[in-house]
């Protein structure tokens, strides 16, 4: 389980310039071989960022009032990940994982809100160090790149992010 920073970048960075302090993921590796190991991870990042008084149109119409985006990302994914030393305390790490990410896309300006929903495919690389505190207790932190792909209604929303939390295994 670890605590997710993120920091929007490319298409997300057009609706959000600030960092999302508020992320969690839960990870599970079996381990086939020694230093390969199958799994999935799941998570969810949410960011959020108020755009102060904002007057817009659209045609013959024009909204002012206060504009917040906020984003709700939760990846689903399967993973493959390779081990490079698992004899001490220190294993790093390399992963992959594929799958779908549920996105929440929302705008708010004044009462008016404009909502986009969508399961766009996600690729998620990853690099990380695990260090063993105790037997079977360790400390995790790992760096991913999110990339989500466009699809329904939604924009590619990619992401950055920073993990750090604990590893359990038997």
């Amino acid at each position: 389980m670890t605590y997710s920073i993120g920091f929007p970048t490319g298409e997300t960075s057009d609706y959000f310039s600030s960092t999302s302090w508020r992320g969690v993921n839960i990870d599970y590796h079996y381990m086939l071989e020694d230093n390969f190991a199958i799994g999935f991870s799941a998570g969810w990042q949410v960011y959020s960022e108020n755009r102060g008084l904002v007057t817009e149109t659209s045609g013959t119409e024009t909204v002012s009032g206060y504009r917040y985006n906020y984003l709700n990302s939760t990846p689903l994914l399967a993973t493959g990940s390779y081990f490079f030393d698992t004899s001490g305390d220190l294993s790093p790490f390399a992963s992959l994982g594929i799958g779908l990410t549920y996105n929440e896309l929302q705008e708010d300006i004044g009462l008016f809100r404009a909502t986009s929903t969508g399961w766009p495919f996600t690729v998620r690389p990853e690099i990380g160090l695990d260090y063993e505190i105790n037997y079977n207790v360790g400390i995790r932190t790992s760096f991913r790149y999110n990339y989500i792909a466009s699809g329904s209604d939604l924009p590619s929303l990619p992401n950055f992010a920073i993990t750090v939390g604990l590893v359990w295994s038997r």
